[in-house]
């Protein structure tokens, strides 16, 4: 063999291949047979191995990366979690969460400049550091304006924007992926996204109030009512300090810790689909192209099912709990399909797929009842806090579910998402008849609930108080 073949191979490989040459009969042999090969047997084969072999390496990057990524942002969210629940009972809520925002925004176009897996591993931290507080202050917001029979609607028209976004975001990617120009579209993304929070947060710090009584747009006796209404008969309202005896308190609540359990079970099934629902789909037999459209579909379908939840809650009494626990049912449905369909029947696996994003949508009903439950400003940053601290987990958890040699079956993690759903419906139930109990004693140690606005407006005066649940006999729980 000449020099010149000699230099297409690293030096281990070169070493090998001059034994090859100097012992064309060389072997590599087991007890009872023996095989020969050449040197362009060898080259061959090689090309073989790197068609079938290395080209997969990037993917297997990737993947890992959709994984990983992941870890990084919900480690960040998790650290920042004790943090921003402080922030939140000590500084104004509203301009806690445009500030992080304002932050998070920032951080987003700085990705766009990452060179490296560390760097950016970095910025995913602190993407994740400064969101811990959104979700949270956004739950506090909508109890400060809205009483407890509008924050079903209100909350599920905040998160119904983050599926239209799921959609709008998916159509801008697939455009910009066309784009030729110096700049990857991956970093377009960054600075684009980037760019138009930073200047949306501009404008909602200019145009969200702190509280109902500093409303520009309200005048003096509207800004009396707006405070009143929502606060009156429920006695919890910001002192800025932080209340250790709350806190205790929330600790010792069982709907906390169920609350806890019920997010955790919930992204687990999210966190693992979030990072490989388009490699599912695509395992399912469609295209590049096909997958990214469909991807996009799901966003859709979680939309539809924030809108149907909604109006359940709105229609029927007491009815919050009841559809978590129907959502979950529906998911366990689809996880089923996917599970247990023959991988010839793609059209029902996908969708499949379609109603697993049913419990997604109970996102904002979750965040609803602990809205409407949960009083005593330190005793709701602590359980959203807690709740929070939840969502991370599962988020951490559920990547690491899916196990590459499992693919594309991904068997152990469609049993734990089949376990989680069941385990929800239980907590959710559970929940559900540990505060119907809760009222029912209520009601026969201190009277029906009084909920006239004549009641709440005559007990404007003692608005200024900071009581939880526990404390305010007045309370009645929304189921």
């Amino acid at each position: 063999m000449d020099s010149k073949e000699n230099h297409n191979f690293p030096s281990q490989d070169k070493a090998s291949m001059e034994l090859s040459t100097k012992h064309p009969s060389a072997s590599v042999g087991e007890a009872n047979s023996t095989l020969t090969m050449t040197p362009a047997e060898e080259r061959k084969l090689v090309r073989k191995i790197d068609l079938h072999i290395s080209i997969r390496r990037p993917l297997a990057i990737l993947r890992l990366w959709a994984s990983y990524r992941m870890h990084f942002f919900y480690v960040g969210f998790l650290v920042a979690s004790p943090i921003s629940s402080i922030l939140l009972v000590k500084f104004p809520v509203a301009k806690v969460v445009v500030l992080t925002v304002l932050i998070w925004a920032g951080i987003q176009m700085v990705m766009a400049a990452g060179k490296s897996f560390a760097s950016l591993a970095v910025l995913r931290i602190l993407l994740g550091a400064f969101e811990a507080s959104i979700g949270p202050g956004f739950t506090i917001i909508t109890s400060t304006w809205y009483k407890p029979s509008e924050h079903a609607l209100r909350h599920g028209l905040w998160y119904g924007g983050a599926s239209v976004a799921y959609i709008i975001g998916g159509i801008m990617a697939y455009g910009i992926s066309h784009i030729n120009s110096a700049v990857k579209s991956w970093q377009f993304l960054f600075i684009i996204f980037g760019a138009a929070t930073f200047i949306w947060g501009l404008v909602v710090w200019w145009l969200l109030p702190t509280d109902p009584q500093s409303a520009w747009f309200l005048n003096e006796h509207e800004r009396k009512l707006a405070f009143a209404r929502v606060q009156g008969a429920r006695h919890s309202t910001q002192t800025g300090e932080w209340n250790h005896a709350q806190m205790r308190e929330a600790f010792l609540d069982p709907r906390s810790w169920l609350f806890f359990l019920l997010c955790v079970f919930s992204t687990i099934p999210g966190g693992g689909l979030t990072a490989f629902g388009s490699v599912i789909i695509k395992d399912f037999g469609y295209s590049v192209l096909q997958t990214q459209l469909l991807s996009m579909s799901v966003g859709a379908f979680l939309l539809l099912f924030v809108i149907l939840t909604v109006v359940i809650s709105m229609t029927l009494k007491n009815a919050r709990c009841l559809s978590i626990a129907i959502l979950n049912f529906i998911s366990l449905a689809g996880v089923l399909m996917v599970k247990l369909l023959p991988e010839s029947n793609k059209i029902a696996r996908l969708a499949g797929i379609w109603l697993v994003c049913a419990q997604a949508s109970a996102f904002p009903t979750t965040l609803s009842l602990v809205s409407s439950n949960i009083t005593g400003h330190t005793k709701k940053a602590t359980v959203n806090g807690m709740l929070f601290v939840g969502f991370c987990v599962g988020y951490i958890i559920g990547p690491l579910t899916f196990i590459a040699q499992e693919a594309p079956g991904y068997k152990t993690a469609f049993n734990i998402m089949v376990a989680c759903y069941v385990l929800n419906i239980v907590i959710v139930m559970s929940m559900r008849q540990i505060m119907a109990r809760w009222n029912k004693q209520r009601n026969q140690q201190h009277g029906a609930e009084a909920v006239s606005n004549e009641h709440v407006l005559e007990h404007a005066g003692q608005a200024d108080l900071d009581e939880t649940d526990w404390e305010n006999k007045e309370i009645r729980y929304s189921l």
